[in-house]
């Protein structure tokens, strides 16, 4: 069975509570809560002596198909028919998601003439969407757009899929409760990623010693658990047994990538959803007593984000039969980085170690490169169809054991972020899709690739 309480949650508060009124609803219209959802209506619905909400915002973290629509569902219907709330607001990234919540509540209500006798409209015309009661309350949908939510006010806010949410939606979505001082708002999502500004913001401060009126209910597996737990399967699906099977969860990670389970499945951060690398290789590779050395031929490589506020310089050499590599500088601006100032720092390693070419992508750093170039050193343009060859020379060097690195937190970041797009060319690290900053996966990429050719030896013939 599924696990009722959540491994993560907020300190519970003591004091009546509410969420008996939400199982008898929804015993009524014949869809009860399950073990799981009363747990976090028990606290998320306590109030204090003036019948007033403790906890105002509540953030729940779930797996997939266990039931967290259904949690909202009825949130919404009870602030409708039972607790006067006159502005209901549904909203989520996609808003055909905000749209199936509320054709689930439209139809729930259309099912039970004991609601349906309170209701003066349904309104299910595409943009128009709205449901109003005789007493003039009203619950109604809107897209997480920072102008979609702008002149609204509510009594419940209910907010889908943070985990794709803007900062700049997000920032215009709250302020919709504020004129209410019964108001409560309900955030729902699965795990996220490092582009998953909004929700990892909250998780963070959640987990930081949050102010009593935050509640947070994180159903999710240990970070380092194998995918084959089946404990762990129960921890991040506590609707196992009740929605869901043993049986379709295997399935699930049969048939689906490590990623994809860790995230879809087991509520995990990943740090990319799509990675190219195979499981494990980053950490096989490593090896914290690597060096790289002056002296030993050298191949440099560098590269910086389509934001010009970060970029990377790479070095590898051959060691002992492998390809030993090492990040040497990052470079981070708020703005954007001084690319003069970089190519000097650039210059300044190669001065130190002379590399036999520093690689370069012309679409993306070539002023940089005329400089350097300037500056007498060789360069090498890896764009196109040779950095699909870079990446694929990478992913195997590493899937080999052929390549080592140092374990340096900043570069094994940088790989994790890596999300990969295929073509008839091959394959290639893909900015738009990673989790974060690659430029060091980026210049990476390019230096293991020359290393991986055959390499000259200078003859004497007499």
């Amino acid at each position: 069975m599924g696990s009722t309480e959540p491994r993560i949650h907020t300190p519970l508060l003591t004091g009546p509570s509410k969420s008996q009124e939400v199982a008898d609803l929804a015993e009524k219209i014949g869809l009860p809560l399950i073990p799981w959802q009363r747990w976090v209506l028990d606290d998320l619905l306590t109030v204090d002596d003036a019948g007033m909400w403790r906890k105002k915002t509540a953030l729940v973290l779930v797996a997939r198909q266990n039931g967290k629509t259904h949690l909202a569902r009825m949130l919404i219907l009870s602030h409708l028919f039972l607790w006067g709330s006159k502005n209901v607001l549904g909203m989520s990234s996609n808003r055909n998601m905000a749209l199936d919540t509320f054709r689930q509540v439209a139809y729930t209500i259309q099912d039970n003439e004991f609601l349906l006798k309170q209701i003066r409209q349904i309104r299910l015309a595409n943009g128009q969407e709205s449901i109003t009661l005789n007493n003039g309350a009203r619950y109604e949908i809107a897209a997480a757009t920072r102008d979609a939510p702008r002149g609204k006010t509510a009594d419940f806010l209910y907010i889908d899929e943070l985990r794709e949410w803007t900062p700049e939606a997000y920032t215009a979505a709250l302020p919709v409760t504020r004129a209410r001082p019964a108001a409560m708002t309900l955030m729902t999502s699965n795990a996220g990623d490092g582009f998953s500004t909004v929700l990892n913001d909250l998780v963070e401060r959640c987990k930081s010693y949050p102010p009593d009126n935050l509640g947070y209910y994180e159903y999710s597996a240990p970070q380092h658990c194998k995918v084959h737990d089946r404990k762990a399967w129960a921890m991040a699906n506590p609707a196992l047994g009740h929605l869901i099977t043993e049986e379709t969860l295997e399935e699930s990670v049969n048939t689906n990538s490590i990623e994809a389970t860790r995230t879809e499945m087991l509520c995990q951060w990943v740090d990319s959803a799509v990675s190219p690398w195979v499981y494990g290789s980053i950490e096989a590779c490593s090896d914290s007593t690597l060096e790289i050395p002056v002296g030993p031929m050298t191949i440099m490589a560098f590269d910086i984000a389509p934001t010009r506020r970060s970029g990377a310089l790479i070095m590898g050499q051959m060691k002992d039969g492998k390809i030993a590599v090492g990040l040497a500088q990052l470079w981070h601006s708020d703005i954007a980085i001084d690319e003069i100032k970089m190519s000097s720092d650039i210059n300044e390693w190669a001065k130190k170690y002379h590399p036999h070419i520093i690689c370069f992508d012309k679409y993306a750093t070539q002023s940089i490169a005329t400089r350097l170039e300037q500056s007498g050193w060789r360069m090498q343009d890896v764009s196109g169809q040779a950095f699909y060859q870079a990446c694929s020379d990478l992913s195997d060097a590493m899937a080999n054991g052929r390549m080592v690195h140092s374990g340096q937190a900043d570069l094994v970041q940088h790989l994790n972020n890596c999300a990969a797009k295929t073509s008839d060319a091959g394959w290639r690290i893909i900015r738009r899709k990673s989790a974060g900053d690659v430029t060091a996966a980026i210049s990476l990429a390019m230096v293991v690739s020359q290393l991986t050719r055959p390499q000259q030896t200078a003859q004497i013939f007499v």
